[in-house]
Parts: structure tokens; C-alpha cells; sequence
């Protein structure tokens, strides 16, 4: 209980500091605008290979794909089968 009223102190402290602050003499060079673009492209790039490793399970998840069920063979079985399909693609 301690931690969180000290957390608290010190989150309204800071904000309180950013809100009152009038003018700030700060210069962003171009190098600062391709940083931030850089960053941004490589979070969409790393959402997009993520998807793609995962693409399958997204399907199974939203209900687009069903697994396959042979017949005689259990729902457990038919999933670890389709995670070995997705391992090997």
C-alpha cells in the first residue's frame, strides 16, 4: 500500500512538471524524423512476421479454419497433428 502512494506521489509530480513547463528550446534535426519513421516501420514489420508465424492459429482462433478430425481420431490428437503441419511450414 506503501509503494503504490509513493508511485502515485511521483507519477502526479512528473505529470504536474510536464504540464507546466512554457517553453521548451529543443531542436529536432531531420535525423530525429527518420529515427521515428525507422521505428515505426520496424514495429509493423515485426506485426506482420509475427502474423505470418501465427497465421494458422489466428485462423483456428477467430473461427475461419476448423482442424480436420479423421475418423477415430481425438480433437488432442488433431491439434498436436496440425501443430506439427504448421511447424513444418
Amino acid at each position: 500500500m506503501k509503494i503504490r502512494y509513493i508511485v502515485s506521489i511521483v507519477l502526479t509530480g512528473l505529470v504536474a512538471n510536464q504540464l507546466l513547463v512554457n517553453v521548451a528550446y529543443a531542436y529536432l534535426d531531420p535525423g530525429t524524423g527518420s529515427a521515428l519513421l525507422q521505428g515505426v516501420l520496424a514495429a509493423l514489420a515485426a506485426i506482420v512476421v509475427t502474423a505470418k508465424l501465427y497465421w494458422h492459429r489466428l485462423l483456428r482462433f477467430f473461427g475461419i479454419r476448423k482442424t480436420k478430425i479423421e475418423p477415430g481420431q481425438t480433437t488432442m490428437q488433431a491439434n498436436n497433428d496440425n501443430s506439427k503441419d504448421n511447424e513444418d511450414a
